[in-house]
């Protein structure tokens, strides 16, 4: 039974992750208004992570031997089996992930409708993340190295260049990689004719990008990378070209613990390039994808229609608490890695 299930629950993600390489995630929350997508996998990561858990999910349920198909399991079943993994000692991030999985195997397959989605929040008893750990995620940059001066000095090599570089914590560390030469490392690093230093990375999606370096860390990555800087070229950019290139990396760090919040640092790099991004005199338009209202359908939700719209680059804009020109915020979008300016607001909100 356990067999048949589980070769269900691998069908079922494998036909969102077909349907998610497809589409694309970012048209679908303009359509949609941001609501969640239990019907499409957009990345592979995403995929890895469901079927381990629904690996996990699907071994507990051969214990239940009312259990024999996907037809019998009911939101009272899938709140027993979080339950059981909370009395395990699971985290709070831990039981999101399952109550995403399960979401994503009953509403994707249909055999839930998506107001009978599993909240692990509404859920008695469900842990929360840790105060320290919502606490640090609120602190800027500058306020956690004053919190934490002892933690800061000892990882400070590795805190300073994800500040020096906006790197996410995957991209600095080949501990979530699949390919354990991929973080950064000796080969990923890179100088542009102007004698920036730039840094090689693979990121969200298998986007590679080179990420330029903020001007106030400078001389503390000449310092500890300029020796390792290979003149750029636009052909490592192609996936065959940084496959091969990647293939010498060893990175310089193996991993540094995840109570330090690197998303933060993240921020800080997001918010200081901008301000030199801003410095530029931006010409020309850029070509947006929207979506705009048009009636309504049957069942009386809107009918959403794709348009484009024309955006001057130097039109003044802003995201969360910062203002600049448009341009900027697009080549910063492109720095981060996104190409999307939405998702600036977690790094550009009120308060960061």
């Amino acid at each position: 039974m356990t067999k048949n299930i589980m070769q269900l629950f691998r069908q079922e993600l494998i036909k969102q992750q077909k349907k998610g390489s497809v589409n694309n995630r970012h048209s679908y929350k303009l359509k949609t208004g941001h609501k969640a997508d239990y019907t499409r996998i957009y990345s592979h990561r995403s995929y890895e992570i469901h079927w381990k858990r629904a690996q996990t999910f699907a071994i507990w349920l051969k214990e239940q031997t009312l259990i024999r198909s996907m037809d019998e399991i009911t939101r009272d079943v899938a709140i027993q089996y979080l339950i059981y993994q909370r009395d395990k000692g699971l985290s709070a991030s831990t039981l999101n992930a399952d109550a995403l999985m399960i979401n994503h195997l009953m509403i994707g397959s249909q055999y839930w409708k998506p107001e009978e989605r599993i909240i692990k929040s509404k859920i008695s008893g469900m842990p929360k993340r840790s105060y320290l750990e919502r606490r640090n995620k609120l602190l800027t940059s500058d306020e956690w190295r004053r919190f934490y001066p002892d933690r800061y000095q000892r990882y400070r090599d590795e805190i300073d260049t994800i500040r020096a570089f906006g790197l996410r914590r995957r991209e600095m560390f080949s501990v979530h990689s699949q390919a354990k030469s991929e973080g950064f490392g000796p080969q990923s690093v890179y100088r542009d004719e102007s004698g920036r230093l730039l840094a090689l990375v693979r990121g969200k999606g298998g986007k590679i990008r080179l990420a330029p370096v903020r001007d106030a860390l400078c001389n503390r990555m000449e310092e500890l990378y300029g020796c390792y800087a290979y003149p750029v070229t636009e052909e490592l950019l192609k996936k065959e070209v940084y496959h091969r290139h990647m293939r010498a990396n060893k990175p310089f760090y193996v991993d540094m613990p995840h109570s330090i919040p690197a998303h933060i640092f993240r921020a800080e790099y997001a918010q200081e390039r901008l301000k030199e991004l801003d410095k530029v005199a931006y010409s020309g338009t850029r070509t947006v994808k929207t979506y705009v209202r048009n009636g309504h359908k049957p069942d009386g939700r809107w009918h959403w229609v794709a348009s484009t719209k024309e955006i001057n680059l130097s039109d003044n804009w802003q995201v969360g608490a910062y203002k600049a020109q448009y341009g900027a915020f697009f080549e910063l979008s492109k720095e981060l890695g996104h190409n999307r300016l939405d998702v600036l607001h977690h790094y550009l909100g009120v308060g960061r």
